[in-house]
């Protein structure tokens, strides 16, 4: 057993498990390792195995008089094509493993076939031979099992090996056992992307593949971090905002997925699951900050606490309609409003810090988007148009010669997308709301022009051709390459067949992924937030203030992976009111009004899709005004000084000793020019000197 180098389970136990399928392929028999405590029998160790490590798999009729019955093994050598089997030749409905598990209520073991023809494979019973059962305790022989494997009882250093009698030959145990590699499961989801998938409607819920920067793709990774856990029924739309995924199904699967999944977006735990999200069914999410997100659903906007996890309410005048006429589909924030497209009705533009509906642009808009330079796009059957971002106007594009529809009856959230390295908006031109057409379409914004054939769908030359199913174009925010995901045309097992597309900035096909065969009904991709909001420049900044200055915000804060025009900026700590008003416009500007005199810290937070940075404003607005009497007519001494000072022609003045944040220390009069420093440690400070006549500032070093 010292040869093992993969070993599932935990315990002091030990138990080997070793398969010989007896077929062509090398090496002749494998061999993985079990660990337990208390009580365990083969089929437990047989069951743990198939579990742990996705690349084997079993065909088990279980219940029988004698336990289970183990009719077929197998394994993926190769990490190509699904894991599963095909019955009778049927290729419509394979049978996919759950835990590693086929079952079965028969012993129909001769009907079945791997999906992949390389795996390694053996099920029989009365036409192809039989799976025998092997055991030993001690010693190197093996001698054939008189119980079946649920009847069986592991001990310390048991060996339990599986030997298929091809068309009923019994073979030789082979005297060599290669060990199993560990199998690895992926455990950070950063370098790559995500493929949200519907879920194969009936049999599961949603599902969710990440496509690794290496080529590999790792198939139902949230089911795997998360044991017995599945997104929603139909999951329609995935976002990362602040380190969290949120994945929002059209329904909750049974009681394993919700309508709202919330999870952590670099290892994929759960964090939260929510059936009910407001009284409808799920569409879209948004980060609106920190603190708030908004859920677009069948019956209006629904409010959720990020920071409690806990679903809000309908907000007022968005709800409204029947499930399929006046939903809500996608939503965008700019760093103002937050737009969202309502069937029908047309975009809502809500005040994110009241949540309340600001407007509605009536329309029968199809979908909305935010630009690379700021600007916000909706778009029409037939048109583009561009929505101001805080005045609202809008102006119309007539698209030249193709059209766009969004599936209101199926929802999804459409292929009408964004860059965030060109100012340009890309997606598939339609035949109707049900049909897509075969073009990618490129709309130049600093030009004003289309381009209505900037790439093509690839496989139109194939027959069945591939078609583009679910929201099926989004941009990668850091190569700026296009995401294109696409299922075979047809109906029934044509939907096994699935492609994942990627097409450079100048149209050219550059990568094409073939993924194995499933029902995955693939909805649209989601990138990782990787890169930080970094402040271009200091995270500190000086201004003497004497009337109203506007310091505009925009370019403060860059985020590669994101739009920096999104970016959402506030106050968060004003240190003294009183003496500076500080408020954000519309234009994104700063705006600090002095009130009185003094040391005001300012602290701005830049929010990048929910990621935060911060820059502080060291405001002094103690700047002479003409009635204020001259500096020169002051002077302190000593300076730096230790326990007083001593300020000439400032008899009786007020004075007030202040830290360089702002914080009032110190206040007393100067009695003959002469004031005693109480209890202030080594620093710098301010020193303001206040007579009829005006007043002084001054630095003061204390030593």
């Amino acid at each position: 057993m010292e040869d093992i180098t993969y070993w599932v389970g935990e315990g002091e136990n030990k138990a080997a498990f070793v398969v010989q399928w007896n077929d062509t392929q090398n090496p002749s028999a494998l061999v993985w390792g079990f660990r337990w405590n208390g009580e365990a029998t083969g089929i437990d160790m047989l069951k743990a195995i198939a579990k742990a490590d996705a690349r084997f798999y079993s065909l088990i009729y279980g219940g029988t008089q004698y336990g289970d019955a183990v009719g077929g093994l197998g394994f993926d050598t190769d990490n190509i094509g699904s894991v599963g089997l095909y019955k009778d030749g049927n290729l419509v409905y394979p049978k996919y493993p759950t835990d590693g598990i086929v079952g079965t209520t028969s012993y129909d073991f001769d009907s079945y076939t791997p999906i992949d023809a390389n795996d390694r494979w053996q099920s029989g019973w009365a036409e192809k031979g039989f799976w025998s059962y092997y055991t030993r305790e001690t010693g190197t022989g093996f001698d054939f099992s008189s119980v079946g494997a649920s009847g069986r009882t592991l001990k310390d250093g048991s060996w339990d090996l599986w030997n298929f009698s091809v068309q009923f030959n019994s073979s030789p145990i082979t005297t060599t056992f290669t060990p199993v590699s560990a199998y690895v499961q992926r455990s950070n989801f950063t370098d790559g992307y995500f493929v949200l998938n519907e879920g194969w409607y009936g049999h599961e819920g949603g599902t969710l593949n990440f496509i690794g920067n290496n080529g590999v793709v790792d198939y139902k990774v949230y089911n795997m971090v998360n044991e017995g856990k599945t997104l929603g029924n139909t999951a329609a739309y995935g976002t990362i905002y602040g380190g969290k995924l949120y994945i929002v199904s059209k329904q909750n699967y049974q009681d394993k997925g919700g309508r709202l999944i919330v999870a952590d977006a670099k290892t994929l735990k759960k964090n939260a699951s929510f059936n009910d999200i407001g009284g409808g069914d799920g569409r879209s999410f948004l980060g609106v900050n920190e603190n708030v997100g908004y859920i677009g659903a069948s019956n209006g906007i629904v409010t959720f606490d990020i920071a409690n996890m806990t679903m809000g309410n309908v907000i007022p005048g968005t709800g409204g309609g029947s499930q399929y006429n006046g939903q809500i589909g996608n939503m965008i924030r700019s760093s103002q409003y937050v737009f969202a497209v309502k069937q029908t009705a047309g975009i809502l533009i809500i005040d994110p810090k009241t949540h309340t509906l600001k407007k509605t642009i009536e329309g029968d808009f199809q979908s909305i988007t935010q630009a690379k330079d700021g600007s916000i796009w909706a778009i029409q059957s037939t048109k583009l148009v561009n929505i101001h971002p805080t005045t609202f106007v809008t102006t119309e594009y007539i698209i030249p010669q193709t059209k766009y529809f969004t599936a209101w009856g199926a929802w999804n959230a459409g292929s009408f997308t964004y860059s965030t390295q060109q100012n340009a908006l890309y997606w598939l031109n339609s035949i109707n709301s049900w049909s897509s057409g075969t073009q990618i379409v490129k709309f130049d914004i600093t030009s004003k022009t289309f381009n209505e054939s900037f790439a093509t769908i690839p496989g139109q030359d194939a027959s069945p051709k591939q078609i583009p199913y679910g929201a099926a174009l989004r941009l990668n925010p850091v190569s700026d390459e296009l995401i294109l995901i696409t299922t075979q045309s047809g109906w029934g097992a044509n939907y096994q067949k699935n492609w994942i597309h990627t097409i450079n900035s100048n149209g050219v096909l550059t990568d094409t992924k073939v993924l194995n065969d499933y029902y995955w009904f693939q909805s649209m991709p989601v990138f990782p937030d990787n890169v930080m909001p970094t402040l271009n420049g200091s995270s500190e900044e000086h201004i003497t203030l004497s009337t109203e200055e506007k310091i505009s915000l925009v370019d403060v804060v860059s985020d590669r992976d994101n739009l920096q025009r999104a970016i959402v900026k506030s106050i968060k700590s004003n240190s003294n009111p009183s003496l500076v008003q500080a408020e954000i416009n519309e234009q994104d500007e700063l705006v600090l009004t002095p009130i009185g005199k003094g040391i005001v810290d300012i602290v701005v937070s830049f929010n990048s899709n929910g990621q935060l940075a911060e820059k502080t404003y060291h405001i002094d607005t103690q700047t002479l005004h003409t009635d204020d009497i001259k500096q020169e007519q002051f002077k302190i001494y000593p300076n730096p000084a230790t326990d007083f000072i001593q300020i000439t022609n400032a008899s009786n003045a007020e004075v007030e000793i202040y830290t360089l944040n702002g914080k009032l220390i110190q206040k007393g009069k100067a009695v003959q020019g002469r004031l005693a420093l109480q209890g202030i440690k080594t620093g710098v400070y301010l020193v303001k000197i206040s007579t009829e006549n005006g007043t002084f500032t001054s630095k003061l070093i204390v030593k």
